[in-house]
């Protein structure tokens, strides 16, 4: 049993195109990653700052009842 060469270079072409499937796919997680860090760091911010007017009003309130 023999393999042509056609039948080698068909064979190449389906996994060439499949590898860049998949190459285009792992390039558009890592993007959607990158994405969802930045959402990650800005409600991370957003809490620090909840935080902090937390404190600021707990402040006022300690100075009014005294």
């Amino acid at each position: 049993m023999s393999i042509s060469i056609d039948k080698l270079i068909e064979e190449k072409t389906l996994l060439q195109k499949d590898f860049d499937q998949l190459n285009q796919k792992i390039k558009q997680v890592e993007i959607e990653v990158i994405q969802m860090r930045s959402n990650l760091n800005a409600l991370n911010g957003a809490i620090q700052q909840t935080n902090k007017l937390i404190e600021m009003a707990s402040d006022k309130k300690k100075k009014w009842k005294l």
